[in-house]
């Protein structure tokens, strides 16, 4: 008990060493996290893409002290017909070319942590499954009799708001709730700018060991430049441009051009949006409630992506830089791909309807 005790307060400061912040919110979110890290309560994450929700989920499970594994899943990249088997695990024969028994990653979790990382993919019928285990702590795999326990503490993760998928009947009201109870919102990067130089600092110290490479120094003038970008793709993307600046900086200390932002027009600030007045050919749903509006521009947007992609999801994931689980997960839930598992030919572009409550 003493070694897991001393194991979950080296966790805590894991937990503060990875999520370092200047920030008054990120310091309050991480303070709750390391409350939460102590509970066997699920936890949900959300925030956009890039936003650090797994380095989070590592460090709730470095503060809880749980002695097994954490085990990381995205929900997003695995086919539908393959859910059970992943999670539950499958006996010998339980489906076809299954030769030797194959674990499941409730299993392999087991006393530690299992990271479902984009939750809202996740199927309908693989949600109820779910919630059965966070209520029964039971599993049983695919081909089993026998129901077996586990202990596994789940921490979900997603880039998209789950209120109004529930509203949707997209996700479950029932497992939102088990989730929900512990919810943890991590803010985008442009709402802590703060938090920059400290970023970009431990992103060279990473950048410059990964090379092989001196630590370099980064100008006050890329450092200015780099607070003012609005970061759409948040830490991750600050990490891929401190990376290849170090590459073209060559030693020397990193400068403006060495970071090669593109430009973007700077995040909409609260005070800017007043001046603006209304605009006649705002579509209604831009004067509706925002989850609807956020609905209603990611059923747009996913319709312009599948016909600039000619319906290829390889190049629709090209350019979105999604995944293309992701997108074909995302199109049929708006009703824009048809059941098949390949790209959408003309007859289905053709069927493409408009977002919902435009």
């Amino acid at each position: 008990m003493s070694g897991q005790a001393d194991g979950a307060a080296a966790g805590v400061d894991s937990l503060r060493e990875r999520v370092r912040s200047r920030n008054p919110k990120m310091q309050r979110l991480v303070d709750y996290a390391v409350a939460v890290a102590k509970t066997p309560y699920a936890v949900l994450l959300e925030g956009e893409t890039g936003t650090g929700k797994e380095v989070f989920a590592r460090g709730i499970h470095a503060a809880s002290g749980r002695p097994g594994p954490f085990v990381p899943l995205n929900c997003a990249a695995v086919p539908d017909t393959m859910f059970e088997a992943e999670l539950f695990g499958a006996r010998r024969g339980a489906y076809t070319g299954l030769v030797d028994e194959r674990p499941g990653l409730l299993s392999v979790a087991d006393r530690g942590t299992l990271f479902l990382d984009e939750i809202a993919d996740m199927p309908l019928p693989m949600q109820s499954k779910l919630l059965r285990v966070l209520e029964d702590g039971e599993i049983r795999p695919l081909g089993g009799t026998r129901s077996l326990r586990v202990d596994v503490r789940v921490i979900a993760a997603t880039h998209r708001f789950l209120k109004p998928l529930v509203e949707s009947g997209r996700f479950r009201r029932d497992l939102y709730f088990r989730l929900s109870a512990a919810c943890i919102r991590l803010p985008p990067l442009r709402d802590r700018p703060e938090d920059i130089p400290l970023l970009v600092d431990a992103a060279v110290d990473a950048a410059c060991r990964l090379q092989n490479v001196p630590r370099c120094s980064v100008s006050r003038a890329a450092i200015n430049a780099l607070m003012q970008h609005p970061w759409p793709g948040n830490i991750r993307e600050l990490n891929n441009c401190i990376a290849a600046a170090v590459l073209r900086a060559q030693g020397a200390p990193i400068t403006p051009p060495d970071l090669q932002l593109s430009p973007s027009a700077p995040a909409i600030r609260a005070t800017d949006a007043g001046d603006r007045g209304d605009d006649d050919d705002e579509p209604p749903w831009m004067r509706g409630p925002f989850f609807d509006a956020l609905e209603a521009f990611e059923a747009r947007y996913l319709r312009s992506l599948l016909r600039a992609s000619r319906g290829n999801l390889s190049e629709a994931s090209r350019i979105s830089g999604l995944s293309r689980s992701a997108i074909r997960s995302k199109a049929r839930a708006y009703g824009l791909l048809g059941d098949g598992d390949g790209a959408p030919g003309v007859a289905a572009r053709q069927r493409v309807r408009k977002p919902p409550r435009e």
